[in-house]
């Protein structure tokens, strides 16, 4: 309190030194959000340039070259002169591009023969029908072709594109432009369709759903949100002045936070601004309250503010300590991606912490906030609060059972969660009916996937380049990922030698035609220099949690033959592995670190309250929320990716806020000689009323993402709907019944002593 009162004070008298800090603070948050270039970053939190794609067809030194994005062409019947011929004519006309480096297809992956002559898979132009008709056989008979560029029903094809990154001017160029000019120049060719898809073009489709979604839905979310503050409020400057001290505090953290190039952290850009909004405006909201009763009961601007500050401000500085200390435990993770974000998380909510509790007692005193009080006798909540005050008796009449219900609710739910797995699929990040996504999804059933996994196998020293061993080592791990079902059409070294003519299946033979092999196919899938050769395998879009337990036994079937072969050792590589284990880590991290932050919150309660008794007791109506939650996410069978645990961490400050509020009005309400049922029904009406006003501006600002067309806001949505109306349920039925029942020795003997009301009200 002493701190607070201290604050109070120097923010009433000193208005106009505290004015110029807060226009210093802003200047300095300016220049640091305005002047610094904030770089784009990828899921595994690896800085990239601006158009970085979030999907990577192939990650590392073997398998095709690096691939921007990928033409998906369906025909009625490839093998036909028009048809070859038009796509020929197709590819030309998009080469002539500026922006476009190169295009691989069928037509240029040269024929492997004895002679070693690199003929191409399709006739000229003047070959007879029956050639055309007979580059089936060869194309099927080729290993880099035959469900790798062309389908298994020869239905669909691949073209490989590659961007000149120099010459894009704009977005639209490598997606709506190429696309267009591709099907102009195939529209003579009937039954023929053509969709874009690949790295490029799925991210691009998720910027841009994500600006769109975000531009419209703010603005709708805010627009409900300020009519139904208006409604609750009676009056436009009560309005603006709560939802400017929040705002305020994220541009603040924003702009400090990018000093650090903090903002290169997704999370950070996405959640923080969410996270801290909530927060601030849920404060806020309770000092404003706070101030109108005040000014409602006669009191000067000055005072109500200096009131508001010292008694609601404990709260506020209350629920920010908890809340920064629960987020300050995700920079013990182990990875960097969630320890920065929670490093910005517990920055920030200092910082909207002071700008709250500074900026609206501050305008409260200016004429904006001259009028502010009226309309506090209509308060439709207030009143509606004092109505059910007859629920509150009966919650404490029969407070063992409530608590008992509650108690088990919350175990029930709780044993759901055992079911949530990590998981992302690329689908969550695209748009509802997305043609990239659709045609992503039709590469998957027509060539299991647009995404590789790799086993590359090393040799040592006791190993010649050409030694039979090499093909042999090779063809046991083939044996091992044939295996795994979800790995679709793996392609070596042993599948490109295999399929010269008349060799047989003899390694030592095999191993002599090795300089036949092109040598930009030969060196993508061997390196004598490395002492490596490399098998690919397709990775559909089936989710981490599909593909996770895949590849960790395909590395400890790796392991035995790394035993098996002691002079190779088996690595699995690739980005779908990568990021599967990435992702999985940070959700882990995030789990562990939520975990961790509830904890530290039950310590930092118990001593603030200097009782384990009050400790305890708050662990379940915090816990209530985050079951409820998670039970509703494990029963729709939603998966539990990075923006889930985010929505988790969110969730978690709210209810944090809503029980220190709560407690902080029933301790002031003891202090003041209310015995303990008394206390609570005072709390419950008094700070009830703010909890439901926020509770009801919360939910409507965040319903309206549930029409995004994005999976990943509507789940974020989903999740801090279902956390935000449970944590109520907790904070005004759960914790009152539990601290009727649950009361120390020393209040049985309380007695109600007649006193005013703290909030200049007196009690009837």
């Amino acid at each position: 309190m002493r701190i607070t009162a201290l604050l109070a004070r120097f923010v009433t008298s000193h208005r106009l030194l505290v004015t110029f800090l807060l226009i210093g603070i802003t200047a300095f948050a300016s220049y640091g959000f305005f002047s610094r270039r904030t770089p784009t970053i990828d899921t595994e939190g690896t800085p990239k340039e601006r158009r970085t794609p979030r999907v990577q067809l192939v990650n590392d030194e073997f398998g095709f070259s690096r691939t921007d994005c990928l033409l998906v062409i369906e025909v009625e019947d490839l093998y036909t002169r028009d048809t070859i011929v038009t796509l020929r004519a197709m590819v030309d006309r998009l080469e002539d591009l500026p922006y476009i480096g190169n295009i691989v297809w069928a037509d240029r992956v040269p024929i492997l023969n004895l002679f070693g002559l690199a003929e191409p898979l399709f006739p000229p132009a003047d070959g007879s029908s029956d050639r055309f008709r007979a580059a089936r056989q060869r194309a099927e008979a080729h290993p880099l072709v035959h469900s790798q560029l062309i389908s298994a029903d020869s239905h669909t094809l691949l073209m490989l594109v590659t961007f000149e990154w120099i010459h894009v001017i704009d977005d639209a160029q490598v997606t709506d432009e190429l696309l267009k000019i591709a099907r102009h120049e195939v529209a003579d060719l009937p039954g023929t369709r053509i969709r874009l898809t690949g790295p490029v073009p799925l991210y691009l489709g998720f910027q841009q759903a994500l600006d769109r979604n975000q531009t419209t839905f703010y603005l709708i979310g805010f627009g409900l949100d300020t009519v139904l503050a208006m409604i609750l409020f009676r009056g436009f400057s009560a309005v603006f002045i709560v939802a400017f001290a929040p705002i305020l505090g994220v541009f603040w953290t924003l702009g400090i936070i990018n000093f650090t190039d903090g903002l290169g952290n997704p999370l950070t850009i996405t959640v923080l601004p969410v996270l801290l909004a909530m927060i601030g405006l849920t404060d806020g909201i309770h000092i404003m309250v706070h101030v109108r009763r005040q000014r409602a009961a006669g009191k000067e601007p000055r005072e109500a503010a200096r009131s508001a500050i010292e008694q609601v401000g404990l709260a506020c500085a209350l629920t920010s300590l908890t809340t920064a200390v629960g987020f300050a435990s995700l920079m013990l993770a182990k990875n960097s991606f969630v320890s920065e974000f929670g490093q910005s998380c517990a920055m920030g909510v200092v910082i909207t912490f002071l700008a709250v509790v500074t900026v609206i007692p501050l305008l409260t005193c200016t004429r904006l906030g001259k009028n502010i009080h009226i309309g506090q006798e209509r308060d439709l909540i207030g009143r509606g609060m004092q109505r059910a005050s007859g629920f509150m008796d009966w919650v404490l009449r029969w407070s063992r059972p409530v608590t008992i219900v509650g108690v088990v609710l919350t175990l029930l739910m709780a044993s759901t969660l055992m079911s949530l797995r990590p998981d992302d699929l690329a689908k969550d990040s695209q748009p509802a009916g997305s043609e990239v996504y659709q045609a992503m999804a039709h590469c998957d059933e027509a060539f299991g996937g647009i995404e590789f996994a790799q086993v590359i196998v090393t040799w040592n020293d006791h190993v010649e380049a050409t030694s039979p061993g090499i093909l042999e080592a090779v063809v046991a791990a083939e044996n091992t990922i044939a295996a795994e079902p979800l790995l679709k059409n793996p392609l070596s070294l042993h599948s490109l030698l295999s399929s010269f003519p008349q060799q047989g299946d003899d390694a030592q033979r095999q191993m002599t035609f090795l300089p036949l092999l092109p040598p930009p196919i030969r060196d993508n899938f061997y390196n004598a220099e490395r002492q490596q050769t490399v098998i690919t395998m397709r990775v559909a879009d089936l989710g981490v949690a599909r593909y996770y337990p895949v590849f960790e036994r395909l590395k400890e079937q790796l392991k035995k033959l790394d035993a098996d072969y002691p002079d190779f050792e088996f690595t699995l590589s690739g980005n779908p592995v990568e990021r599967s284990g990435n992702l999985y880590q940070i959700v882990m991290d995030l789990v562990t670190s939520l975990g961790t932050a509830s904890v530290i919150i039950f310590i930092v309660l118990t001593l603030v309250y200097r009782s384990l008794r009050i400790g305890l007791v708050t662990v379940i109506p915090n816990m209530f929320p985050l079951m409820f939650t998670g039970a509703v996410l494990a029963l729709t069978g939603s998966p539990l990716n990075v923006a889930a645990v985010c929505a988790f961490t969110v969730c978690l400050g709210i209810a944090v806020d809503d029980t220190i509020h709560f407690m902080t009005r029933y301790h002031v309400e003891r202090d003041a000689g209310y015995a303990v049922d008394e206390a609570l029904k005072r709390s419950f009406t008094s700070v009830g009323t703010v909890l439901v006003m926020t509770t009801l501006i919360l939910v409507a600002g965040t319903s309206t993402v549930l029409l995004s067309d994005l999976a990943g806001h509507r789940s974020f949505a989903m999740m801090a709907i279902c956390t935000i109306g449970s944590a109520l349920v907790g904070d005004l039925v759960i914790l009152p019944a539990m601290l009727s029942w649950f009361r120390g020795k020393e209040d049985d003997g309380d007695k109600q002593v007649p006193t005013d009301s703290v909030d200049g009200t007196t009690e009837t």
